[in-house]
C-alpha cells in the first residue's frame, strides 16, 4: 500500500528483501551475514580458506580450464610450425636425381664416368670455395686430372650451374 508521499507502507515482512550474495558456511550451507571465525549455526571453523563461496571455486575451475586450453593451443601451433619447417627442409634438400642412362659402348661409358667425375669435382669445388665453378676451365684449374672432352666426339663438356644443381652436358651423349 502507498501513503500520500508515494512511500510504501505495510508490514515489514511484506517488503522485498535486498538481493545480496553472502558467503555460505561450507558445512551447513547457511548464509553468513558477518565475518566470523566460527559459523553461528553449526559452529564449524571458518578460517579464510573455508569462506570461499561456490562462485570462487567455479572461477578457480574456469581459470584451470582456460589455462589448459591456452597450453593446448600453443602446443598445437608449435607442432604445426615444427612440422611445416621440417617439411620445407625435406623438400628443399632433395635434388633431382638424373635418370640412369645405359651406355651403348665403351666410349659412352667412359664419357659418363667423366661427367660424374666432373660433378664430384664440382661438389669439392663448392665445399672449398663456397660456390660452383663458372665454367669447365675454372674446374680444370681446380683439378687438372679431369678429362674435358668426350672421348667419342672429341667435343668439350659444358657445365650449367643453377643455385640448386649442376648439370654436365656432352653434345654426343646428353647430360647428367
Amino acid at each position: 500500500m502507498d501513503d500520500e508521499y508515494g512511500s510504501r507502507t505495510g508490514d515489514y515482512h511484506e517488503m522485498e528483501k535486498p538481493v545480496m550474495n553472502y558467503p555460505k558456511c561450507p558445512s551447513c550451507g547457511n548464509e553468513l551475514l558477518d565475518r566470523t571465525d566460527q559459523c553461528p549455526f553449526c559452529g564449524s571453523d571458518l578460517s579464510r580458506r573455508s569462506l570461499r563461496s561456490a562462485g570462487a571455486q567455479t572461477n578457480h575451475i574456469r581459470k584451470i580450464i582456460v589455462l589448459v586450453s591456452v597450453m593446448m593451443a600453443i602446443s598445437g601451433i608449435a607442432f604445426t610450425f615444427f612440422f611445416a619447417i621440417n617439411a620445407k627442409r625435406n623438400t628443399t634438400g632433395t635434388e633431382k636425381m638424373p635418370e640412369q642412362v645405359i651406355p651403348q659402348d665403351a666410349n659412352a661409358e667412359h664419357c659418363f664416368e667423366n661427367m660424374y667425375r666432373i660433378l664430384d669435382t664440382e661438389d669439392d669445388y663448392m665445399d672449398q670455395n663456397g660456390r660452383y665453378a663458372d665454367n669447365i676451365d675454372e674446374l680444370h684449374q681446380f683439378d687438372s686430372a679431369l678429362d674435358l672432352v668426350c672421348p667419342q666426339g672429341g667435343l668439350p663438356y659444358s657445365i650449367i650451374n643453377t643455385k640448386q644443381s649442376v648439370q654436365v652436358i656432352c653434345s654426343v651423349h646428353g647430360e647428367v
